[in-house]
């Protein structure tokens, strides 16, 4: 084997030492890792180009920005190696060994192969490693092993940084939501804060308000896409990112962390711990660290409407029956859908099975025969009852009431639940891991049913106080053309001026409604 080219780095200059290697074409690789200024990064390409200007050498330059330690998560890397595989350079040039990577056993392993099955050279400023060299070999080994030391440290320094910076009212999460920026807007500061930028405010109330007019996050994306709205990226609108600004509580003026362990990306590092979302009662909540851009109320009511949503099936959103998305089922209250593909439509039985597997037994019907015992029903709806309506005293109202009752007894059970497992792990009857489990089942019971309550407390408070005449008037109209009219999304409309919901149920061959009039 030829001997190498020593070049040795002192204070910006390069001492050679004569040698046998033939190195004449190299890779440059710069990694500047987020936390770092564009002026490491040039002191850095600096030393790599005057190395290669004083020995002699041609280059092709690969720059990466990034902080995964992962070598398929950084592209350039995972293209040098492949040309390091097929033969292209005689060596690749890096101002530390461990800007190759910092990753765990196994990426350096896979680095380490590459370089020794192409014999191509990785050289430093201050030494050349050739890898099928015993000494060298065991060098690297020994770099790797300290610099992967080295980068759990930063991780972890970094993690806590966040949960400190996090209680203390600091924004760590990232980008911030629109329409918010990080620190500084025109006039505004907010020292490592969030501050409203006042030009994507105006956007960001529209969507508000189309979410409390009823618009589903798709129907919102559209309206902002046809009047040439763009996401501050220039991309047009989805419902996903509607959806996700509209239960976002950092527009509370509140920061949230801790929501979730592991990686959620959909391409992960090979290492990475699965994703899993984090109990309600151990996140990091801080109240008043910025503006808030949205009401309490107005969250809560926006959380109403798409928790309705999500009970109801895909198909009952689609207005394609006069009872489309009104009819629910009294036992679980889930939305009931139909099925159009009869000449006599019917309403399909309930579709819900709880946590525990038990499916709900309420019976379908024909959609014509109920619709008439609906009529029937709102033809009884008469003056003198409408005169005496309450919200207060509304049917609606009642029966949420008894429904919070049902929910708070069933809240009761998962955490007397959740203390046992506690008491069985306490005594040593449960491993740790069987432990986490169980009690982790129950959390998450416990977090829905909470979740549950609390839109049925929102239900409860927010029933409409509509005056005795404005029924009257809704119910005249309703009862003037609901007959006149054929096409099924304008009756689900007319249906929607006056009703809420109605509570179906069917036992054999008794069945009972129950009309949310408005």
């Amino acid at each position: 084997m030829m001997q190498a080219i020593r070049t040795l780095y002192f204070g910006g200059m390069f001492m050679n030492i004569t040698d046998q290697y033939d190195i004449r074409y190299v890779a440059i690789y710069i990694r500047k890792s987020r936390a770092e200024s564009m002026e490491d990064l040039e002191k850095h390409r600096m030393i790599l180009t005057e190395l290669c200007h004083k020995n002699h050498l041609k280059y092709v330059e690969y720059l990466e920005v990034g902080t995964s330690d992962s070598i398929d998560m950084r592209p350039k890397i995972s293209k040098l190696l492949k040309e390091v595989e097929d033969c292209v350079y005689d060596a690749v040039c890096v101002v530390e060994y461990d800007r190759l990577g910092r990753g765990d056993l196994g990426e350096q392993d896979r680095l380490k192969k590459a370089f020794q099955k192409s014999n191509t050279l990785i050289i430093t400023p201050d030494k050349i490693y050739d890898l099928n060299d015993d000494i060298d070999d065991t060098y690297a080994d020994l770099k790797g092993f300290f610099a992967r030391q080295e980068y759990k440290m930063i991780t972890k320094r970094l993690k806590q940084g966040k949960k400190i910076g996090a209680r203390r009212g600091q924004w760590t999460n990232g980008t911030p939501p629109f329409p918010y920026v990080y620190e500084r807007y025109h006039d505004q500061y907010n020292e490592k804060g969030l501050v409203v930028n006042s030009e994507r405010l105006e956007i960001y109330r529209d969507i508000i308000t189309l979410a409390l007019r009823g618009d589903s996050p798709r129907k919102i994306a559209e309206n902002l896409n046809l009047r040439g709205i763009k996401t501050p990226k220039e991309n047009y609108w989805s419902h996903i990112t509607i959806q996700r600004l509209l239960i976002d509580e950092t527009h509370l003026g509140k920061i949230i962390s801790n929501k979730s362990q592991g990686d959620a990306h959909q391409t992960k590092r090979p290492n990475a711990k699965e994703y899993k979302p984090v109990p309600k009662s151990e996140w990091i909540i801080v109240e008043n660290c910025h503006e808030a851009v949205k009401s309490q109320t107005e969250h809560e009511e926006i959380l109403r409407f798409i928790h309705e949503r999500s009970i109801k099936p895909v198909a009952a959103r689609k207005q394609k029956h006069a009872l489309t998305g009104l009819l629910k089922c009294s036992l679980c209250g889930h939305y009931l859908s139909f099925n159009l593909s009869r000449k006599t439509v019917l309403i399909k039985h309930c579709w819900y099975v709880d946590e525990f597997g038990n499916k709900c037994t309420n019976r379908g019907l024909s959609a014509d025969l109920l619709e008439e015992l609906i009529l029937e029903k709102i033809k009884e709806y008469t003056d003198s009852s409408l005169a005496l309506v309450d919200p207060e005293d509304h049917e609606k109202a009642v029966y949420i009431k008894k429904l919070l009752e049902e929910k708070n007894k069933q809240l009761t059970k998962y955490e007397s639940a959740l203390e046992k497992v506690n008491e069985v792990y306490e005594l040593g009857d449960y491993s740790r891991r069987e432990w986490i489990k169980r009690r982790e089942k129950w959390l998450n019971l416990i977090e829905h049913s909470t979740y549950e309550m609390k839109q049925l407390k929102v239900q409860y408070k927010q029933i409409r106080n509509i005056s005795p005449q404005e029924r009257k008037d809704n119910l005249k109209t309703f009862l003037d053309t609901i007959r006149s009219v054929s096409e099924n999304a304008q009756r689900n409309d007319l249906y929607r001026t006056i009703i809420n919901s109605i509570d179906y149920l069917r036992v054999e061959d008794d069945v009972s409604i129950r009309i949310n009039f408005k």
